[in-house]
């Protein structure tokens, strides 16, 4: 895997069955994980991705881009 966030990605957040899942960089890549183990840098948690997508209509894949892009945009500015 790599630090690249896709739509993809954070549809397959958004699919997981428990709001305590979350996206970590761990060991220089990006996955899912449920439960979010201590001291992992979360990048965000499925709960809090739900809580920025629309809530008045359905999310469209332009919305998830939108997301993946600041996030991305977060994790470089972390450095590495």
């Amino acid at each position: 895997m790599s630090t690249r966030v896709t739509a993809t990605l954070l549809n397959e957040l958004l699919a997981a069955e428990s709001g305590g899942a979350g996206l970590v960089l761990e060991g220089g890549s990006l996955r899912i994980v449920d439960p979010v183990p201590d001291g992992a840098l979360v990048v965000v948690t499925r709960d809090d991705l739900k809580q920025q997508l629309p809530q008045d209509r359905p999310v469209g894949e332009g919305d998830l881009e939108f997301h993946a892009a600041e996030l991305e945009s977060a994790i470089d500015s972390l450095g590495g």
